[in-house]
């Protein structure tokens, strides 16, 4: 049978159609007649389809006799156990006396609402627009406070088993089903979903979807993301610029993810696994580069840095081809030939950045470090009592937005980190200055 045979449509290229087709069959298959194998063979024809109608690749894919051989994510089976035992109360026998009488007049509906959430989620392209999440949750059923928290944790459970969404998306659930409400407190056996609602719903892991749509050409669909990153070696001199050919941006997101979470927990090894699988599928996404370099960052200011030096620099050189004036990714770079015991080209760097960045006391501190570094005592001090003399000038030109930088964030992060370097270069003038 062809993938159209068993979602029971005409060849089509429209994913809505597609979405609204499989909810039809599984909403259709009686609960006495489920069978898992049917289920696999309709979810495999259903995500064949979306491939057909993105990539135009196997217009009458034929779905294998094996059933066994198909597989489902973790993400489907958190979707589909709350669906089964829902499709349990709807026969007339079934037993329903600890179900609300509302949610019981509704069954069927709130069967095909759960259904067409599940074929939502399991569709990475459309479920990273909120838009269609919108569309889907102006349903009737949402005006009922009874169903919304009759479904409130299960979704919770179904949408946290794979939580790769954007945190635009995670808001907006979290706002119709009031997850974090405190007036509404959660079950002890629901923390871990509320750590990973925390986490996604978390201003500093605001992750950048926008790039993931450009899908006019999608490879095969990897089911199972292996969760134990091997050593890999980040081909960073070979750039994966954004293609519409030649990217799986649903693995590129779990590996980005996944490099996430390791630099959350703090484990510094899987981080960098997770970053250099990332960014070998692509590697034209900012959010990656950021996230991690802050990271790596910690990690050299305590002294935990074990990078290669070719992938520190790679990474810096990657950062400032999106951010060209970039005043700290263009210190960083001057700090790793200091590392590197390369201090005159050090210097002749943060000579260039001094230029550029006038208003920035960082930067001629950072050379001070770098002079005392190479025995230059004289040039160190020389440049501590630089940044004492400008001081006063510097922070009234940027309150007075007179400043060479016409960025209001950018002038008051200067003015902030000025003022930490006055404080640390006033306090310890004759010794050796805070780095």
């Amino acid at each position: 049978m062809t993938m159209w045979d068993i979602l029971k449509i005409e060849r089509t290229k429209d994913v809505s159609d597609i979405r609204n087709a499989y909810v039809d069959v599984l909403c259709e298959t009686k609960p006495e007649e489920f069978s898992i194998p049917d289920f696999l063979a309709t979810h495999e024809a259903y995500i064949r389809a979306l491939i057909y109608a993105r990539s135009g690749t196997d217009p009458n894919f034929e779905i294998p006799e094996d059933r066994g051989s198909l597989k489902i994510t973790r993400g489907v089976i958190a979707y589909m156990e709350p669906i089964v035992r829902l499709r349990e109360l709807t026969p007339p026998d079934a037993s329903k006396a600890l179900t609300p009488p509302e949610v019981v007049s509704r069954l069927d509906d709130i069967v095909r609402f759960y259904t067409s959430m599940m074929a939502l989620h399991d569709d990475f392209y459309s479920r990273i627009e909120v838009e269609n999440w919108k569309a889907l949750l102006q349903s009737d059923l949402m005006r009922s406070q009874t169903i919304i928290r009759y479904l409130r944790l299960p979704l919770l459970a179904s949408c946290a088993a794979e939580p790769l969404l954007p945190q635009n998306v995670w808001l907006y659930l979290d706002m119709v089903f009031q997850w974090s409400n405190p007036n509404f407190p959660m079950p002890k056996d629901y923390a871990e979903e509320m750590k990973i609602l925390k986490t996604e719903t978390d201003p500093r892991w605001n992750l950048s979807f926008a790039r993931f749509r450009l899908t006019k050409k999608l490879p095969e669909r990897t089911q199972v993301y292996d969760n134990e990153a091997e050593s890999e070696t980040w081909a960073y001199r070979k750039a994966r610029r954004p293609s519409p050919y030649n990217t799986d941006f649903e693995m590129y997101a779990a590996y980005r993810k996944f490099a996430r979470d390791a630099i959350i927990a703090g484990n510094g090894s899987a981080a960098e696994r997770w970053f250099v699988r990332a960014a070998n599928v692509f590697d034209g996404d900012s959010d990656l580069f950021v996230i991690y370099f802050d990271f790596i960052r910690g990690l050299r200011d305590r002294g935990e840095f074990t990078m290669t030096r070719e992938m520190h620099l790679g990474i810096i050189e990657r950062l400032l081809d999106f951010f060209p004036e970039h005043v700290n990714f263009l210190i960083s770079r001057a700090e790793y030939y200091s590392d590197l015991g390369r201090f005159d080209k050090a210097i002749e760097e943060f000579k260039k950045i001094e230029l550029q960045f006038p208003d920035s006391l960082t930067v001629l501190f950072k050379m001070a470090l770098v002079y005392r570094e190479s025995g230059r005592e004289s040039d160190a001090n020389r440049t501590l009592k630089l940044i004492e003399k400008r001081y006063k000038s510097v922070q009234e030109r940027l309150r007075s937005g007179r400043s060479h930088s016409l960025d209001a964030v950018a002038m008051r992060s200067i003015m902030s980190e000025n003022e930490e370097v006055f404080r640390t270069v006033t306090g310890k003038t004759k010794g050796k200055p805070r780095g």
